[in-house]
């Protein structure tokens, strides 16, 4: 089976989630770091709400899930994130750099601020990850006011 790597930082920290989002279950790798980017909920929904995206920011990284997906699912998982660009990048992970994909967007937004529910999957994807305490906070205090 054909196969291809997927950093996922946002919702996506869910596995639960990036199952929903898929027709195959994803094989879940483990963390990995985009480095030189920074994570901000800047993609503005039709309900005028934010969703996330990465920004290159020479002095952040972003925390993230490397998964192994089917590759029969790529143009599901591609309907699943409207307006971003699939992008390979190179991630971070214990075993060395890896390319993986993963969801930009270049249609920015300032002073939006995303959904409660929508932040909660972030946090509680996160926190079931193992991600840092430190870089999830930082997303909180990223989230500003909720709509």
């Amino acid at each position: 089976m054909e196969t291809f790597l997927y950093f996922g930082y946002a919702s996506n920290l869910d596995v639960s989630t990036l199952e929903g989002r898929l027709q195959k279950r994803p094989k879940l790798l483990g963390t990995a770091v985009l480095p030189h980017f920074g994570f901000r909920f800047n993609y503005q929904n039709p309900d005028g709400s934010a969703r996330a995206n990465v920004i290159a920011s020479q002095n952040e990284s972003v925390y993230g899930l490397l998964y192994e997906i089917s590759e029969a699912d790529r143009g599901y998982f591609l309907q699943s994130e409207p307006g971003y660009d699939f992008i390979e990048m190179e991630v971070l992970t214990k075993d060395g750099s890896k390319k993986a994909f993963t969801f930009i967007s270049s249609k920015i937004t300032k002073g939006i601020f995303p959904n409660k529910a929508y932040l909660d999957t972030i946090i509680k994807g996160g926190q079931a990850n193992q991600i840092p305490k430190g870089y999830l906070a930082s997303i909180i205090n990223r989230a500003g006011s909720f709509i």
